[in-house]
């Protein structure tokens, strides 16, 4: 048996890369509840549909899921507009 998932449309900066794509969370959860806990098996993010752009170089790659660790996450923001993470 499966867990409920939404999904958010994020924006999350690393010190060396900007990923955009939908972050699952299990349903009724908020992202701050993910991003707090502390637990060896929530230690990284799944992302979907993601584009990775490196901010050193400017270079774009497409990853269909990666999961992001959340000790190199500087910053995360929710986007409202689906178009805006895709």
């Amino acid at each position: 048996m499966s867990a409920k998932k939404e999904q958010l449309n994020v924006t999350i900066y690393t010190p060396q890369h900007k990923i955009r794509g939908q972050l699952h969370l299990i349903q009724n959860s908020r992202l701050s509840d993910i991003l707090n806990t502390e637990s060896m098996s929530r230690d990284f993010l799944p992302i979907t549909g993601a584009s990775i752009t490196d901010l050193r170089s400017d270079v774009t790659v497409q990853a269909a899921f990666i999961s992001v660790n959340k000790r190199m996450i500087e910053m995360v923001v929710e986007e409202h507009d689906p178009a805006i993470a895709s």
